[in-house]
This record gives C-alpha cells, structure tokens and sequence, in this order.
C-alpha cells in the first residue's frame, strides 16, 4: 500500500505533465508552387493547377489566389483536390482587386489525399494567380486571420511554431512578399499584381507581413496554421510516475 503523503505529489506531477507539450516542425512537402490562369488563351474556369499530384503525405494543403474583379467576368468561386471542396479561411476585396486563402485538411478528405488534381473552382473566366502549399504536421482547422486593404497586415498568431501564410492583391504588376515571409507568387495576376508568402514564427504573439510592388488599391490577408503537438519529456515522466504508482499497488 502506497503512503498517503506521495499520493497528492504523484497526482500534481501527472496533472503538470498532461499541460506541457512540445511541438515538432510544421514541413512544406515537395508539389509547392504557384502558377497563373490566363482566360485571354480562351481556357475558362474550372482550371487545373497540378495534375495527378500524391499527396498522401500532406496533412493540409493551403492554397492562395489573387486577382481582378473581372468587369463582367468571373473570378475563382473555391478550391478543391481530388474532388474534396477547400474551406475559406480569410479573403479582402475593395471591390476590383481580390485574395483569397484557402485550406483542405486529410482528416477532411478520407483521412488521406491520395493522389489527384488541384483546382480552382467557378465557372466564366478571368485572370488570376495562385500558389499551393502541401504540408505534414498541421492541425486541423485554422487559427488566427486577419485582412486589410493596405500593403501590410497585421496578425496575432495563437501557438507557438506556427505557421502563417499571407496572400496580396493591387493594381499593379507584382507584390513581393517582405521578410519574414518567404516569397512563394510574385508576378501578375491578369492585369493585377498579385504576391504570397509564408513564416514559420517561433514564439506566439503580434506580427506584421508586408508586401511591395504595388500601392494601388492593396489587399492583404494572412492566415495562421498550427502544429501538431507532441508530449513532451515532461508528459513521458509523468506516465513513468502512473507506472510507479500501479507497481507499489500491486
């Protein structure tokens, strides 16, 4: 029989342990790209971005566009990858330019994505530029989102290790992601110009994410992924702890 006075230690260390956890790497898998649709080739919506992609190893894919108000014509509805429709997660318009970010998670897609095609849903046709990221480690869902129709946004990440992808649309030619995105699009977007990037920031808390190349008429948006999370040393330790107390009962 075990003393009474280790009882309320050993059940402090389990409860400890249960709340301190450890995160590994949000990774971006190989098929990460960008591309531009141009109806002027007189193709039109829906539109393949990539073609028989695996991407069974991804636990999400994130997918941004950016574009023109079409005057007329129509500009991208949704995302989808083997048929499997993507969630919004943020988007801005000032009425002509636009951007979108868009997410689909394994969990949502049978448990796996499988191999397929990645396409940007609607129907008519304009303009536009997009890129795609395939990523392992993700959570489900999204996090914190934020737009504005402006150059830079702003965005308050909620984990550590997080993951944030930032999407730009104006009236101009580019939009060059700023540090500390990594550029992913940077080029036209039709008659638009039209830019994302991507950071992983190590410490939750408040952030700026800019673009340049283009001060009319900007829009920005960013989107917050989060880890998975791992138990940590302290979690095992405190497993180790439940076994003593199972063997000294016994």
């Amino acid at each position: 029989m075990m003393p009474n006075s280790i009882l309320p230690t050993a059940i402090a260390a389990i409860s400890l342990a249960s709340i301190s956890v450890a995160s590994a790497a949000i990774s971006i898998l190989g098929g990460s790209g960008s591309g531009t649709f141009d109806a002027s080739s007189g193709s039109s919506l829906p539109a393949t971005m990539l073609s028989s992609f695996d991407a069974s190893s991804a636990s999400k894919v994130v997918v941004t566009i950016s574009g023109e108000d079409g005057f007329g014509d129509s500009l991208p509805t949704g995302v989808s990858f083997n048929g499997d429709s993507f969630t919004l997660a943020v988007t801005d318009t000032n009425a002509i330019q636009q951007t979108w970010i868009y997410y689909l998670d394994a969990s949502d897609a049978g448990g796996t994505f499988g191999t397929g095609n990645l396409v940007i849903d609607g129907s008519g046709s304009d303009d536009f530029a997009a890129s795609w990221l395939f990523l392992s480690g993700t959570a489900d869902g999204v996090g914190a989102t934020n737009s504005a129709q402006s150059q830079t946004v702003s965005l308050t990440t909620t984990a550590n290790d997080s993951f944030v992808v930032a999407s730009h649309a104006n009236n101009g030619s580019s939009g060059t992601a700023q540090s500390p995105l990594t550029v992913l699009l940077d080029g036209p977007a039709g008659s638009a110009g039209g830019g994302s990037g991507y950071a992983t920031i190590a410490t939750a808390g408040a952030g700026t994410y800019e673009f340049t190349g283009g001060s009319s008429r900007p829009v920005t948006v960013a989107a917050e992924f989060t880890v998975i999370p791992e138990p940590s040393i302290a979690l095992l330790g405190g497993l180790g702890v439940l076994g003593l107390l199972r063997r000294r009962r016994a």
